[in-house]
């Protein structure tokens, strides 16, 4: 697959959170694969935002729909430091098109045979 092949793919996904983590004292932290590169977890990046509370309290009792809105608003926020698709080696864009793939083929695996998805979250929108 080429460069322009992977970032094409990438780009097709986006706008996806591919990992969270957290801490007790900085909250949690994201990267995430946006239309234009991709986000990288940085301490306290949601402490402004929510108080380094991930999904942010903003969020509760939504629904899934508005969720899923959230979300993508919430990612394509002009705001992140995003590292652009030609700062990114071919090494890099290999690993997180993985990343991404894993991440779909882990939400396929989560449907019931009746189609509903179960408990676990989902980070695409």
């Amino acid at each position: 697959m080429t460069r322009e092949d992977m970032i094409h793919r990438l780009r097709q996904v986006a706008p996806i959170v591919t990992q969270v983590t957290g801490t007790t004292d900085m909250g949690y932290e994201f990267s995430a694969v946006v239309p234009t590169g991709v986000i990288y977890a940085e301490p306290g990046m949601l402490l402004s935002y929510s108080g380094g509370e991930w999904p942010p309290f903003q969020w509760e009792d939504k629904t899934d729909e508005e969720h899923e809105k959230l979300l993508r608003e919430f990612l394509l926020d002009e705001g992140w430091i995003v590292t652009a698709w030609e700062d990114l080696s071919d090494e890099k864009l290999k690993q997180l098109l993985e990343e991404v793939n894993n991440l779909q083929s882990s939400d396929e695996d989560d449907e019931s045979p009746d189609g509903d998805k179960g408990q676990a979250p989902t980070f695409s929108c």
